[in-house]
């Protein structure tokens, strides 16, 4: 099936990708991609007006199926990735995010968003592939070693995922669909295939560490290839690594590093209640998901900022003078607490959801849960209390500036408008429906 508003919102991103990169100046390329970004956004979220809600069935062109928006979840990730590129772009620092590096992604959300246009293996394959050399020819610039790193995990999970999809498409389902679930292990840094994550997103520029974490969920949606993957084994892949993660951000003493730590955690607690056959599971996972996808980039790219203005951040040492930067520091928090599910977020509700689901369809998970979401907290209120709260010196830096504030303002109102009006649309997941 190809949907035509998502692919009308890559085309947009592309265009606008194609114009940042011819632009010289830094601070207009910046405004150029925010422009777009919004108008990519607004032709998102066409995709939730009521006429358009149900596909268009019967239409076929060129022997494929075309409606105007995609069906289940996959609506909602054009609609997300939009929101949390439009944030990508209006807060990443200029010094780190030169015109290439903005020009990429853009590139990467318009990858993201093809996965909502189309339901094909070969172009699930394609786009994967491309995301991942987006990024590549990113972290290439840089002579540290990170991006030889990069695709000494990422080319072998092109290569499984492109195996498992072929296997399944000559009657192999079940041997393909554990190359894909070995690939998606790599892609969502699960463990113990994390290992390239955390110095990723030490080091690499905030903005394509972010813009490259938003596509793995919003491709699950098209994966239905997954629902042959025994849910048991998913699902206790998705807590370890909740758990694990969870306990190493709150003791680290970089702020980057505790961010990676934190977004691999949230990713656990998705794909557990993804993988659980549970239906109200699967709710909270969405919802989870939901939260996830707005809530942790404005968290990054909010600490981005203020390492832009404070330099690289330790938590070791408290520091920060939140009298200087509310606003900053308001949109930190909110973000954080929205991201690890504390209320009155959207991301409560899921994980309220995905506890609740665990109790009938994986009992022994639910204590383990309420660990993780309060270890989480711990680690957003330890890294908001020290880099805001932490020292009467002021070091000069400024608050949010009007475009940053018009992004975070789009995107909190977002999660707590969602709070109000929880969507959990139905769709096909690990080894269930």
């Amino acid at each position: 099936m190809i949907a035509l508003v998502p692919l009308l919102v890559a085309a947009v991103l592309l265009a606008a990708s194609c114009a940042v990169a011819r632009t010289v100046d830094r601070r207009r390329a910046r405004h150029v991609a925010v422009v777009c970004a919004t108008a990519a956004a607004f032709v998102a979220t066409l995709s939730a007006v009521p006429p358009l809600l149900a596909p268009l069935t019967g239409d076929h062109l060129w022997g494929l199926l075309v409606a105007v928006v995609p069906d289940g979840a996959a609506r909602f990730a054009g609609i997300l990735t939009c929101l949390a590129g439009l944030l990508v772009v209006a807060m990443s620092p200029l010094a780190e995010h030169p015109p290439a590096t903005l020009a990429r992604i853009l590139r990467l959300l318009a990858a993201s968003s093809g996965f909502g246009a189309v339901g094909q293996g070969g172009a699930t394959v394609a786009l994967w592939a491309l995301s991942a050399w987006l990024v590549w020819a990113e972290l290439r610039r840089r002579d540290d070693g990170l991006a030889r790193l990069f695709a000494a995990y990422h080319v072998p999970g092109v290569l499984l995922l492109g195996a498992g999809t072929a296997l399944a498409a000559t009657g192999h389902k079940e041997t393909g669909a554990v190359l894909v679930a070995l690939a998606l292990v790599i892609r969502l840094a699960l463990v113990p295939a994390h290992g390239w994550y955390p110095r990723f997103v030490e080091r690499a520029p905030m903005g394509v560490v972010v813009a490259f974490g938003i596509a793995p969920l919003g491709m699950l949606t098209r994966l239905d290839l997954l629902s042959a993957f025994p849910a048991q084994e998913v699902a206790s892949l998705g807590v370890l690594t909740a758990v694990a993660a969870a306990v190493l951000a709150v003791v680290q003493d970089r702020a980057r590093r505790a961010l990676a730590f934190l977004m691999m955690s949230q990713g656990g607690l998705v794909v557990f209640g993804l993988g659980g056959d549970s239906p109200i599971a699967v709710s909270g996972a969405l919802l989870t998901w939901q939260a996830s996808a707005l809530a942790l980039p404005g968290f990054a790219m909010s600490l981005a900022a203020l390492e832009a203005r404070r330099g690289a951040l330790s938590l070791a040492t408290p520091g920060g003078n939140f009298a200087r930067t509310p606003r900053l520091a308001v949109a930190f928090l909110l973000c954080g607490l929205a991201g690890v599910g504390f209320p009155p977020s959207l991301g409560f509700a899921g994980d309220h959801l995905l506890v609740h689901g665990s109790v009938t369809g994986f009992p022994p998970a639910w204590p383990v849960l309420l660990g993780v979401v309060g270890v989480n907290g711990m680690t957003v209120m330890k890294c908001f209390l020290t880099l805001f709260a932490g020292s009467r010196a002021h070091y000069g830096e400024r608050d949010l500036v009007p475009l940053e504030a018009y992004a975070l303002t789009i995107v909190i109102g977002t999660l707590l408008i969602g709070a109000a009006f929880p969507v959990t649309p139905g769709s096909v997941w690990f080894g269930g429906s």
